[in-house]
């Protein structure tokens, strides 16, 4: 579980880091846990900053993503700090 906002949006712009540098959606890392990434990367996607990657909800609430092209950047602007 993330700490603050300022966290989250860390997490946020370092996957959105590894796929403008050309790492593929499927083989991004990260040093926190799958869940908090996940949470990240959804919210990546609900916030449309990427293109080709969707994701559906099971019932106990975990993400579950599909790539349906290459996943794009969309919005640079989110890296203006």
């Amino acid at each position: 579980m993330f700490k603050s906002t300022k966290e989250f949006d860390s997490a946020m712009k370092d996957i959105l880091v590894q796929i403008r540098d050309g790492i593929a959606v499927n083989s991004l890392s990260s040093s926190i846990d799958e869940g908090d990434f996940n949470a990240a990367l959804a919210e990546c996607v609900d916030r449309r900053y990427l293109s080709g990657l969707s994701y559906q909800r099971t019932m106990d609430g975990k993400p579950h993503f599909s790539l349906t092209e290459a996943g794009q950047i969309l919005y640079e602007s989110v890296f203006s700090d």
